[in-house]
């Protein structure tokens, strides 16, 4: 079983922030344990009576969160642009001694189409004032007096609405 020292949660702060704990696709709690010679309870009760440890675990999944949004902005603007990428294929052949040799080697590029989704996520999450995903419909309402309504305005209303029943009803 690991002492706690300084040492240990240098370790284990380094750890964390190259592997990730739980939180945002990192590691699982018992390959972490394992990796570091400790076990399950020995984790809970540093988290729970060491404040050294836990602020060092906190900060390590901060800095595992910070790398891996990093990563995939940079992946999901790869995307967006579209890119281009160098694939090589081996042809083999079986040798005189029976185990297979290369024979030949091609190279080609591959170019990757841009994504239109991993654009329009980006520009409406970058640039949202002039990309929405939406309508915006903005409606100014005007206040009335509150006058009722007179009689020829109401007959007027009426004939008015009876027009659209009859359009419906064609």
């Amino acid at each position: 079983m690991a002492k706690y020292n300084a040492a240990k949660i240098e370790e284990c702060e380094a750890w964390v922030a190259a592997h990730g704990l739980i939180d945002y696709g990192g590691a699982k709690l018992k390959e972490f344990v394992r990796e570091m010679g400790i076990d399950e309870k020995t984790y809970r009760l540093w988290m729970k009576g060491k404040p050294q440890f836990k602020e060092a675990i906190e900060r390590a999944k901060e800095v595992f969160k910070q790398n891996l949004t990093h990563d995939l902005a940079i992946s999901l603007s790869k995307a967006a642009k579209g890119y281009e990428h160098e694939e090589t294929e081996q042809e083999f052949r079986v040798g005189a001694d029976g185990q297979p040799t290369p024979f030949k080697m091609k190279r080609k590029k591959i170019h990757v189409q841009p994504n239109i989704g991993a654009a329009i996520f980006l520009l409406t999450n970058l640039d949202p004032e002039h990309y929405q995903n939406r309508q915006r419909n903005d409606v100014t309402l005007k206040k009335d007096d509150e006058k009722p309504m007179t009689l020829d305005e109401i007959n007027a209303e009426i004939a008015r609405l009876e027009k659209f029943e009859d359009k419906a009803d064609k």
